[in-house]
This record gives structure tokens, C-alpha cells and sequence, in this order.
């Protein structure tokens, strides 16, 4: 398996299987908006369905406020039919991807109990002088990055709850390049791993998701993050960007047999971005070599819930 925390199947189990029967070991991604999650992580999703894992991504957002590139879906930049057109590209990039469940934060399936659904809606964005996206001037009222916390951090915890995964992927601390919806998404996800320590018991996250907002607060802060015995933890893995200098503890994953399904994907994303050979083209017109491999870290304070967690690139 590509992440060494893979080979922990228990947290995985759930209610009423077999007992000694081996679960499928469950990988749980957290992205902002429709595309993050192919850019950043296409290539481990396909390998890892390959593997027989179980893939979950759960999407902040449905990516309103994005811009469109130049062709024929431009009109829909800054109309209600864009967050429509974004679900419909991100089904097709699961579909390309082999991803069967993909979820929206804060719909029933990802939404704390007893909390009426909703939708977060994208914070957009615009660049701060330091180089790093910030918050848009203008973002709505229900952005993502503007939702209360705790209640971000529930709709979280309700999925990990029901799935226990063995390993969480999101972002970098800095949300790559900074979008307050992709710090947002980090944030929660460091939060419910947090939580999960905090009660020593993935099993016990269903009745705090239930008990809403202050109750996760307490949870998360009455304890360091990730203090927690082996048969309960979960890893957490950020993605590091091309930019970011490598660390030998890095997990590379080549995209190898997997990189035409990164790029099919890619190519479903037709409003945010189009490909042309081995790049893409974005909306302002920047051009991207897409990467031969994208790299993961197991995130800071987790090595010391099982240190050894060897360097490795998967073949």
C-alpha cells in the first residue's frame, strides 16, 4: 500500500461485519472545490483504488466563484449555472479516476447529526502582497472559510465517524498556495484527527458530531493532536507542491500506469482548465507541467504516534 498506515485495518471495521473478516483499508480525502482534489491527488486516487482501497473524497465546495477559462463556458463565470457544471465535471473525474463515493460537506452524508444540510459555499479569493491568496473582499456569508470552525470540524467528524479510516489526505498548513478554503479544509482535517485523539476512540466521534459545535471545540482543544494508541490513530498526509524542498520521510507516488486517468480526469475539469499535451492551461492562461508523481507528507506531531514511518516511493 502506498502509506505505511494502511496496513492498520482495524480502525476500519465497522458495525455488524464479519468478525476476522479483513475490511478494505479506507483512504478519506478532504479537497475545497472541483479540481483540487485531481491536481493534487488524481494519481494516488487511481493507484489507490487499484490497491483496493477504499476511496472517499469529500469536497468543501462546489468551486462558485472559480474562474472559467476562455471557449465556450465562459458565460458561466459568476452565474448559479457554474457550482451545476463543476458537479457535473467532478462526477466525470471520478469516473475516470475509479472513485465511487465522493461526498459535499454538509449534505446528509456529510453533515454532523442533527444538523439541518447545507451547502459551503467558495470563499473565492485574491492575492495578498506576501504572494499568497487570501479571502475575497467580497465573500458570501456562508463561505467555507467564514463558517463557524467547530461546525466545519463536525460535518468532518460525522464522515471519519462513519468510515474510520486509517489515513486522511488534505493539504499543506498553507493550503498549497494559500486559498482560505484549502487552509479551511487543513485545518478541519488536523481538527478531526485532533478530536479523534482527544476521545481515544474513532467509534466515540458519532456521539460528538451529534452533540455539535462547542462540544467539538473542548474536545479538540483539551488535548495535543495526535496522542492517541496505535488501534485508533489515524494519519494524517499533507500534500507538498513541486515548490516545497523534499524530505526524505517524503511519500512519492509516480503516476506511472496511472497518469492517463490523471489527465482524462483533468480534462473533465473544462471550465477551470484545458490540457494540452503535458500541461494544463488555467484561466489566466498560466501554463503547468503536470508532475511525474505527486508527493505526500505525514504530518507534523503524527510521528510520534508510531515512529519509524519509513521514506518510500511506490513503484
Amino acid at each position: 500500500m502506498v502509506f505505511p498506515g494502511l496496513d492498520r485495518r482495524d480502525s476500519a471495521a465497522t458495525p455488524g461485519s464479519v468478525p476476522g473478516a479483513a475490511a478494505a483499508p479506507t483512504v478519506l480525502l478532504l479537497h475545497a472545490h472541483p479540481d483540487d482534489e485531481t491536481l493534487a491527488t488524481g494519481g494516488l486516487m487511481a493507484r489507490l483504488v487499484a490497491d483496493g482501497a477504499r476511496v472517499v473524497l469529500v469536497t468543501g465546495t462546489r468551486g462558485e466563484r472559480g474562474e472559467v477559462v476562455p471557449g465556450p463556458l465562459k458565460h458561466l463565470e459568476g452565474t448559479p449555472e457554474l457550482a451545476a457544471t463543476r458537479v457535473f465535471e467532478l462526477a466525470a473525474a471520478m469516473r475516470e479516476l475509479g472513485v465511487i463515493d465522493h461526498r459535499f460537506l454538509g449534505e446528509v452524508d456529510a453533515r454532523a447529526e442533527g444538523l439541518a444540510p447545507r451547502s459551503y459555499l467558495d470563499s473565492g479569493m485574491q492575492w495578498a502582497p506576501s504572494g499568497m491568496a487570501e479571502a475575497a473582499a467580497d465573500a458570501p456569508a456562508d463561505a467555507l472559510s467564514l463558517a463557524p470552525f467547530d461546525e466545519v470540524v463536525a460535518d468532518v467528524l460525522a464522515v471519519v465517524a462513519e468510515l474510520r479510516p486509517q489515513v486522511i489526505v488534505s493539504y499543506d498548513e498553507r493550503g498549497g498556495y494559500g486559498h482560505p478554503d484549502h487552509v479551511r479544509m487543513h485545518d478541519a482535517a488536523v481538527a478531526a484527527v485532533a478530536a479523534v485523539a482527544a476521545l481515544g476512540s474513532v467509534a466515540a466521534l458519532a456521539l460528538v458530531a451529534a452533540e455539535a459545535a462547542a462540544a467539538v471545540g473542548a474536545a479538540v482543544a483539551a488535548v495535543p493532536p495526535f496522542a492517541l494508541p496505535n488501534e485508533t490513530r489515524i494519519d494524517l498526509y499533507t500534500v507538498i507542491p513541486d515548490s516545497a524542498e523534499a524530505e526524505d520521510t517524503d511519500i512519492v507516488v509516480p503516476l506511472g500506469p496511472y497518469r492517463d486517468a490523471k489527465f482524462r480526469a483533468l480534462a473533465a475539469h473544462r471550465t477551470q482548465l484545458s490540457v494540452e499535451g503535458d500541461e494544463i492551461v488555467l484561466s489566466g492562461g498560466q501554463r503547468h507541467a503536470v508532475s511525474d508523481a505527486e508527493v505526500f507528507r505525514l504530518y507534523a506531531g503524527s510521528e510520534d504516534s508510531e515512529p519509524g514511518h519509513p521514506a518510500a516511493e511506490s513503484p
